[in-house]
């Protein structure tokens, strides 16, 4: 699994410097919101909650997209394909100082990261059919993802909706070191030493966006996550499902 995504990076970072990308046609009238949001993490671990507030922006001229947290190129667009190419922030992240427990307080931190990732989508009639391949970008993990999911889109009045619905793949790797329990840190605890594994994770997002005026917009967010079994049997974890909830504003120049 781990070549066959790096593969599709490979591809698709040819495919962005070839001719599909010198044909794509350039949107002078795109523009460029800025904002910010709030976010209460309810995640999975053994651990208090967070809240958490970031800056965001989004741009999209058909060549160059901005969107929230991930930014990128596209090698292919039209009215029924996607291809895009460009790195993301993977906020997933465990500190041993806001732990429930005093053995999983000595435990290593688990740090957010950085992806590379490579997305293809197909648009139907009855909304967009999407696969997405990630891989490390920092060398905190050292691993992938890969998700599958179906995505809508509703508008009405200054109102639009966008749920989407899929399964993301986590590599061992990937597990391994937001799940694990290392040889030495179950030494200087109480914690037995834990392997993860690889695994699928069903997840639901929906995103609601209110235009307020030509300016400023409104947007909340919902995401769930339903644990992989290799995740639920963690000793990290309490829950089965990770949770965030976003509010926010952005500004459109």
């Amino acid at each position: 699994m781990k070549y066959s995504i790096n593969t599709l990076l490979i591809l698709a970072t040819l495919l962005s410097t070839g001719s599909a990308y010198a044909k794509l046609t350039i949107d002078n009238d795109a523009r460029l919101k800025i904002g910010a949001n709030a976010s209460f993490n309810a995640t999975a671990y053994a651990s208090k909650n967070q809240i958490t507030l970031m800056p965001q922006a989004f741009y999209d001229n058909n060549r160059v997209y901005i969107e929230g947290a991930e930014a990128g190129i596209y090698a292919l667009k039209d009215n029924r394909q996607q291809l895009r190419l460009g790195a993301s922030y993977d906020g997933r992240s465990f500190s041993p100082d806001d732990a429930d427990t005093s053995a999983l307080r000595q435990l290593d931190k688990r740090q957010w990261s950085a992806l590379a990732h490579a997305s293809y989508m197909y648009i139907t009639a009855y909304g967009g059919l999407k696969v997405k391949a990630s891989t490390d970008l920092l060398d905190r993990h050292g691993g992938q993802t890969v998700a599958l999911s179906h995505l809508s889109k509703f508008t009405k009045d200054a109102w639009t909706i966008y749920p989407e619905i899929g399964a993301v793949w986590q590599s061992k790797d990937y597990n391994q070191y937001y799940y694990g329990i290392s040889p030495n840190e179950s030494l200087r605890t109480t914690l037995p030493e834990y392997q993860a594994t690889s695994g699928w994770s069903p997840f639901a997002t929906v995103t609601a966006n209110y235009q307020l005026n030509d300016k400023i917009s409104l947007f909340a967010n919902q995401r769930l996550e339903l644990l992989s079994k290799t995740q639920k049997d963690s000793p990290l974890t309490d829950g089965s499902i990770d949770s965030k909830t976003r509010i926010g504003v952005n500004y459109q120049f």
